[in-house]
C-alpha cells in the first residue's frame, strides 16, 4: 500500500492544463534531506546547496532559481508530497515533448533520490523503485493516464539534462505496466545510419522519426548538435550501454519498435 508524507512546498502555482505526463528526475544532491530543502525553499542562495555543478567562485549569497516538484521517493521507498497534484511545481524548466513547450503546465513531477551523475551514478535500491513503480501506477489509474505518459527529464530537455541517468532502471517499470521498453531482442550496435556534420533527406527522416516519439527537434536535415543531444537522450534510456549520439542500426530499430508499439509510424529502414 501507497504512503505518502506530506511535506508541502511553497513553490508552486496555478494549473492550467489537464496533467497528461508524468516527469521523472533524480535529485542529482548529496542526500535527500538537502534535496527536499532546495525543493522547499522560497530564497535559495549559493551557500546552502554547495556541489560539483557550481563554480568554485561564485557569491555565496548568488540568488537560485526556486524550484519544486510534486514527489520525492526517498532511497528507503518514502514518498513525499510537496505539491498538490491540481497544482503547478517548477520542476522541468525549458522543455518540450510532443510538440508542444512548457511540460510543467501539462505535468507532474517525481523527483528521485539519486546523487546522479555529479555523485558517481549510484545505483537505485529496490525499495525505491518499488515505491516509484506504485507511486506511477497510482497516478496513471487516477489520471486515466497510459505507460507512454512516463517520461524522462532528459527526454524533455536533452541538450540540457541527463537524469535519470543510464543506470535508471526503465525495463523493470515498463515490466510493472508503467513505462514503454522496446518489445524486440534487438542485435546490439550495428552500421551507423546517421552520426555527426551529415546532411541530406535521410537525416530529416531520422528527425522526423524522433519527433514522431516525442524529441523537440528541429527538421533541419542536419545532423546537428540537437540531433546528437536527442539520440543520445533516447540512448540513454533505452540502449544505456553505449551512448555516443551516433544513430546506429540497434538505436534506430529501437526506435522504429517504439514508434510501431504507439502508433506513431516506424523510423526510416536501415539500408541494407
Amino acid at each position: 500500500m501507497l504512503t505518502v508524507i506530506d511535506h508541502p512546498s511553497p513553490n508552486s502555482d496555478a494549473r492550467d492544463r489537464a496533467v497528461a505526463l508524468v516527469v521523472l528526475h533524480y535529485t542529482g544532491m548529496a542526500t535527500g534531506k538537502a534535496a527536499l530543502a532546495r525543493l522547499c525553499d522560497v530564497a535559495p542562495i549559493a551557500i546552502r546547496y554547495p556541489g560539483p555543478w557550481q563554480p568554485a567562485d561564485i557569491d555565496p549569497n548568488h540568488a537560485l532559481g526556486r524550484v519544486s516538484a510534486h514527489y520525492v521517493v526517498e532511497e528507503d521507498g518514502r514518498v513525499f508530497r510537496l505539491v498538490d497534484e491540481k497544482r503547478r511545481a517548477w520542476h522541468a524548466g525549458a522543455s518540450s515533448w510532443q510538440g508542444e513547450e512548457g511540460v510543467n503546465a501539462r505535468s507532474i513531477g517525481i523527483e528521485i533520490v539519486n546523487g546522479g551523475h555529479d555523485f558517481g551514478l549510484p545505483d537505485f535500491p529496490e525499495a525505491q523503485i518499488g515505491a516509484v513503480v506504485a507511486l506511477l501506477q497510482d497516478i496513471l489509474t487516477r489520471h486515466a493516464l497510459q505507460p507512454e505518459a512516463v517520461i524522462g527529464h532528459s527526454d524533455i530537455a536533452p541538450a540540457r539534462k541527463l537524469d535519470p541517468g543510464e543506470k535508471f532502471p526503465w525495463a523493470k517499470l515498463a515490466a510493472a505496466g508503467v513505462s514503454i521498453w522496446p518489445r524486440r531482442v534487438i542485435p546490439p550496435g550495428g552500421q551507423v545510419v546517421g552520426e555527426p556534420g551529415e546532411a541530406g533527406a535521410g537525416v530529416v527522416q531520422l528527425q522526423k522519426a524522433f519527433a514522431a516519439f516525442g524529441y523537440g527537434i528541429a527538421l533541419s536535415g542536419t545532423y546537428d548538435a540537437q540531433t546528437e543531444a536527442v539520440v543520445s537522450a533516447f540512448q540513454r534510456r533505452f540502449r544505456p550501454a553505449r551512448i555516443d549520439g551516433v544513430c546506429d542500426a540497434e538505436t534506430l530499430d529501437c526506435l522504429a519498435d517504439l514508434n510501431d508499439q504507439l502508433g506513431l509510424g516506424d523510423a526510416p529502414p536501415v539500408e541494407a
